[in-house]
């Protein structure tokens, strides 16, 4: 993981990316941080976030629709401030 919060609540295991381009690279991350979430979130008090953006997801979007729908919490750089509100609260 890049990183990880902990919070009074969780800990939350964190990666970051960004991607210029596009390609089947994209495709594998999705489906490789679907596994990871489902994983780590059976686990208490853990919690895997991606974060994730850049234009290279224009031409993956049906991989990054079906990771979003899986793993609970994906965030981009417009809905970052949803995840550090949450944090904030957690504290």
């Amino acid at each position: 993981f890049d990183f990880a919060i902990q919070t009074k609540n969780k800990t939350y295991l964190i990666e970051v990316n960004y991607y210029n381009s596009g390609g089947s690279k994209l495709n594998e991350i999705a489906r490789s941080y679907t596994s990871v979430a489902a994983k780590v979130n059976k686990v208490e008090p853990y919690e895997f976030v991606w974060i994730t953006d850049g234009q290279g997801w224009l031409t993956a979007k049906s991989k990054l629709e079906e990771a979003y729908n899986s793993i609970p919490k994906v965030y981009n750089l417009t809905s970052i401030s949803k995840f550090i509100e949450l944090i904030k609260s957690e504290q």
